[in-house]
């Protein structure tokens, strides 16, 4: 699959080395803008019956490659239009005809006639300035969204113009040196210019010679190189492809397997990963493996002095990589030795047998060897048992790199996807969602957070985030975390403080425990599913937010406010109190190690004081699974209509206390009227005082439903604050004498 071709490639004229497609990213450019006439020659004007000069128009936002142009390029279906003005005439596509006279500000001319773009094919244009014809050729890859849809084609800087050169035999000029200067055989002194600089010299020579319609500057797009920071232009080079489309023992080529894998044996997260690196891999050219670099892991290959013909041999390339490994010296072993000392004495030419070589120069693309590292790792060094990794993760840039190089070289080495799972995450901005740099002073720090915050705050804020888009981080957005994180630390010394010297062997089973208890753990049970298939799925931040929902609104403002009583005032012993105390212990047993990804110093510092506890770490510990006995739908169908009773209460006792009627929710009494009691049925009195946090509560039967507070009769318990009509010695109501003579 690997061979040795000339092919235009991104080039790096500041580093002087050819680049991969996937090592250029886009960034707004500022290029000149300018439209230019062909001149058709009088045999073609002929053969469309023009009685004017005719000029066939193209645009370009890169006039330095005019002198490499070998044709001009029409689609063979569109339609083209010879457009009449008073001393000649323009050949353009008709559908761009309103857009190229809005933007060359021309006075908008009348459509002589017009033609099939297949009908064109063979007319002849005359080169603006060089001494060459530009024939009219056909290619699918003409579109309508810009220009004249007539491309200017230079097969040697642009890869379709080099395909569709191919097809037509055009000459492959690269007038352009690996600096990035015009070679010396050019005219208009551009000989030994810097290209860009050429631009202004081609624009002005253009004008004076009546060939430039109109010019402008535009911002658009354009590949850079992200180590130099230099734009990038293509250049016809010699280089070592690995190719993408050549079929090997009757199996398809590369590209058609990856997009097969892609489709159906890799699971993407998020989904939309599929359709970007199938795209990626749709358009990507023959993978570039050679670099013209001073150092770098090198392309073993000699080339014969005679016939300039490459050898490739595994066996002496083997030999050289030993002698790389044992002599300490490392790739500087091949730069530092001469080729008789590298090459063995029978070595000769494959091609005219000459012994006479020189050494390859070139260093290997950096992409091959990330690309190949799940090779390495598996059948080299042996350190993976299996050849598919459960996961491969990398930011969203890495579609056209790392993602699709260890795809690419995989299918060619084993003919498998090195990866079941490909995950693609975004990058962190700043707070105004503008991408963090040095020079702009806007970086936010890891350590700086650590050391401000701790690395549990970072990592909580990592979790809650939805990583597969890019995040924006600001001070503001660690204050939300810390305080989600002071929640569940509270909450966890809270359960802790009460189960103190707790014996486990006390624990109550599920059907012994309240309704109220009973429905905390049914939903700590959906919890427990809920947050298993999303860290199957990998979203973290649906992890996050369902604990943050847990811990404030069904723990910290419900039930762990709600069994205070339980625990402040009743007995040791009492039933009631263990059925919380087991509650508690069921909930930080279930809750640490299900939080230890998320919370991890959190979760590892409560473990270490739970009762008796199991392991040495939380991280040792089990992932808790549902518990199958932790359901009953009758409870969870009464929750549900009781929450709303609640809130309806909560109300009214709001615009009693407004009014200066209560102080504590405890100071009243609820009436609530339904028309079917399906509260008593399921909790007693005491249950449903504390569920609905009054001293006083009145369940009737009516026909519709009704709520109604006011100030409850009675004392203040002095122990339990609970108001009571019938308090005994001591202030205190029957509830806590009854506790106290238990205790």
């Amino acid at each position: 699959l690997i061979y040795r071709g000339t092919k235009p490639v991104f080039w790096c004229f500041k580093l002087k080395t050819a680049l991969a497609f996937s090592e250029a990213e886009y960034r707004e450019h500022k290029s000149p803008s300018i439209y230019v006439k062909f001149y058709l020659d009088s045999k073609s004007e002929k053969k469309i019956n023009s009685k004017q000069t005719v000029s066939a128009v193209i645009w370009t936002t890169t006039p330095w490659t005019l002198p490499a142009n070998s044709a001009l390029c029409l689609h063979p279906d569109f339609e083209y239009g010879i457009y009449q003005g008073d001393k000649e005439s323009y050949l353009i596509a008709c559908q761009r005809a309103p857009a190229f006279f809005k933007e060359t500000g021309m006075k908008p001319l009348k459509k002589q006639k017009s033609f099939k773009g297949k009908d064109l094919e063979g007319l002849v244009s005359l080169h603006p300035f060089m001494n060459r014809k530009s024939p009219l050729i056909l290619g699918d890859h003409v579109q309508l969204e810009a220009g004249t849809g007539l491309v200017h084609t230079a097969p040697g800087h642009g890869l379709e113009d080099y395909l569709i050169g191919k097809k037509y035999q055009l000459e492959e000029h690269c007038p352009v040196d690996e600096k990035g200067h015009f070679t010396k055989d050019l005219p208009w002194g551009l000989a030994g210019l810097f290209i860009f600089k050429g631009n202004k010299v081609l624009i002005e020579k253009l004008k004076n010679s009546g060939h430039l319609i109109s010019h402008k500057e535009i911002q658009h797009s354009y590949p850079y190189s992200s180590r130099s920071n230099s734009p990038l232009i293509y250049r016809l080079t010699p280089q070592w492809f690995l190719s993408l489309d050549q079929k090997t023992k009757g199996t398809p080529g590369i590209r058609s397997r990856a997009l097969e894998v892609c489709e159906k044996n890799i699971n993407f997260i998020p989904n939309w990963g599929k359709a970007r690196l199938k795209a990626m891999i749709k358009t990507s050219p023959d993978w570039c493996l050679s670099r013209q670099r001073l150092w770098g892991v090198p392309l073993i290959v000699f080339y014969c002095r005679n016939c300039n013909r490459p050898l490739v041999d595994v066996k002496i390339i083997q030999k050289i990589a030993d002698k790389m490994e044992s002599s300490g010296e490392g790739i500087e072993y091949y730069f530092s030795r001469e080729e008789k000392e590298l090459l063995p004495k029978d070595a000769k030419c494959p091609s005219c047998e000459g012994r006479e070589f020189k050494k390859g120069k070139d260093i290997l693309d950096v992409w091959f060897d990330s690309g190949i590292q799940h090779f390495v790792f598996a059948k080299v060094q042996g350190l993976i048992q299996k050849e598919q990794a459960d996961l491969f993760l990398e930011g969203s840039d890495q579609h056209r790199g790392w993602f699709q190089t260890s795809l690419i070289s995989s299918l060619a080495l084993q003919e498998t996807a090195p990866f079941k799972t490909l995950l693609t995450h975004g990058f962190v901005n700043d707070k105004q969602g503008r991408k963090m740099s040095k020079s702009k002073g806007n970086v936010l720090y890891p350590e700086t957070i650590i050391k401000k915050n701790g690395a549990e705050i970072l990592r909580l804020w990592a979790a809650g985030e939805n990583f597969s888009s890019d995040v924006n981080a600001g001070e503001e957005s660690f204050q939300r975390v810390k305080e989600s994180y002071r929640r569940f630390r509270n909450s966890f010394r809270f359960i802790l403080g009460n189960l103190n010297k707790i014996d486990t062997g006390d624990l109550m089973d599920f059907k012994s425990l309240n309704a109220v208890d009973k429905w905390i753990l049914i939903q700590l049970n959906m919890l427990i599913k809920n947050t298993e298939k999303d860290f199957d799925g990998f979203a973290f931040y649906k992890v996050y937010q369902q604990l943050n929902h847990f811990f404030t609104v069904k723990l910290s403002a419900f039930y762990l406010d709600i069994i205070k009583d339980r625990l402040y005032t009743f007995s040791k012993q009492s039933p009631e109190r263990k059925k919380a105390q087991t509650v508690l212990y069921q909930l930080i047993d279930k809750l640490l190690p299900l939080m230890s990804p998320l919370s991890s110093f959190l979760s590892e510092e409560a473990y270490s004081y739970l009762p008796k506890k199991r392991k040495e770490s939380v991280f040792l510990e089990d992932f808790p699974k549902e518990v199958p006995e932790w359901w009953e739908e009758n409870i969870q169908n009464l929750f549900l209509k009781l929450f709303p009773l609640r809130e309806q209460m909560n109300r009214e006792l709001e615009e009693l206390r407004r009014k200066g009627e209560i102080g504590s929710n405890l100071q009243a009494r609820g009436r609530i009227c339904l028309e079917k009691d399906f509260i008593s049925p399921f909790m007693k009195e005491q249950e449903q005082l504390e569920f609905f946090a009054v001293s006083q509560l009145i369940l009737e039967e009516g026909q519709r439903l009704e709520i109604k507070v006011e100030r409850a009769e009675g004392e203040k318990c002095l122990r339990c604050w609970f108001i009571s009509n019938n308090l005994q010695k001591g202030g205190l109501c029957p509830k806590c004498v009854k506790n106290l003579n238990e205790g």
